[in-house]
């Protein structure tokens, strides 16, 4: 069909050079010149040169298993930034032929189209479970529901995506614990049609979804701020039984809303038997601010949208309240492709 490219169409007079340079210099030195050359052409937004020189190494004798894995996670980057998609998920899927080890991709640092294109070829491959397996605990973090009271209530609806998403990574830094990210619980929301009208998760559909995705547990969570003062709580669900393994209610004012997920992290991990010392938790790439946070939290909800130039926008204003938000610069980058 006219106007389409798989990963193995290029362009024959780059692919002869980029061949030349991989039997010229010799395999180690050609592999890295080349890769870096179609990095930079990557992040420079020439997607179509950059989409060649990939190619060029997934398909050479002289390139590492390593540069191959690095070029076929690109090519998907690459292929999505083009709308792309069959094409995406083709690169997708020959990368995790290379398992093991096992490839994960962080939603922080991709485009949420490849997100999508990565969990369904991951689930075409492993199914839905993601369990850690041996002594590894899985939990499902839901987005928290927003019950804030005052004139005011509704500027704080976009902490339920932000509060779920701080505390996932917080929760991560602790080597017995897998903590499943949001964007795989919004894709398998959509999957498998599980959202209600009011675009909250009861505590049934959280079950099936844990049982889905082979988590233990799943965590409930609420907050209200009024005034000053913040209210976080969770309900923590055995997965197997439904029974409440946690109600936990954290309370401090707003604007300490850092260390009352903090708090709140450390509560949970210590209801399913996973110690989790502050010195262990996640969180280095976060923000003290709240309007910062709220900022980041907004762009995350415009993300649950696809409205990617608006949520690009809003993590570069979280940017504006805390210069130092990581989370906020990384997440704003991986839209970039996005934007051309």
């Amino acid at each position: 069909m006219p106007g389409t490219r798989t990963i193995h169409t290029v362009s024959s007079a780059l692919l002869a050079a980029a061949i030349l340079l991989l039997t010229a210099v010799g395999p180690a030195g050609a592999q890295d010149d080349v890769l870096d050359q179609a990095i930079s052409a990557y992040q420079s937004a020439e997607f179509d040169r950059a989409i060649e020189l990939f190619t060029a190494l997934t398909e050479s004798d002289a390139a590492s298993v390593e540069t191959k894995r690095t070029s076929y996670h690109y090519l998907g980057r690459a292929y999505t930034a083009k709308h792309m998609d069959e094409e995406a998920r083709g690169a997708v899927a020959s990368l995790l032929e290379f398992e093991p080890p096992r490839t994960e991709f962080d939603p922080d640092m991709e485009p949420p189209p490849l997100m999508n294109v990565y969990y369904d070829v991951r689930t075409e491959k492993d199914g839905y479970d993601i369990g850690g397996g041996g002594q590894i605990q899985t939990i499902a973090i839901i987005d928290f529901t927003n019950g804030s009271i005052g004139s005011n209530a509704a500027d704080y609806e976009p902490l339920s995506q932000g509060l779920a998403s701080m505390m996932i990574n917080m929760m991560g830094g602790s080597l017995d614990l897998k903590v499943v990210e949001r964007e795989r619980l919004r894709w398998l929301l959509d999957e498998l049609d599980l959202q209600s009208e009011s675009g909250r998760v009861d505590q049934s559909t959280a079950v099936r979804m844990g049982k889905l995705i082979g988590a233990q547990s799943v965590l409930i969570g609420s907050f209200i701020v009024n005034d000053d003062d913040m209210y976080l709580g969770s309900r923590l669900v055995k997965v197997e039984t439904g029974e409440i393994l946690l109600g936990e209610q954290i309370t401090g004012d707003v604007d300490d809303v850092f260390e009352l997920v903090q708090d709140l992290s450390v509560q949970t991990a210590r209801a399913i038997n996973v110690t989790l010392e502050e010195s262990d938790l996640g969180g280095a790439d976060e923000t003290r601010s709240l309007d910062a946070m709220i900022s980041y939290s907004e762009g995350l909800a415009l993300l649950d949208q696809e409205s990617y130039q608006a949520a690009f926008n809003k993590f570069q204003e979280a940017l504006e309240y805390d210069p130092e938000y990581a989370r906020a610069r990384t997440r704003a980058e991986s839209l970039r492709p996005m934007l051309n």
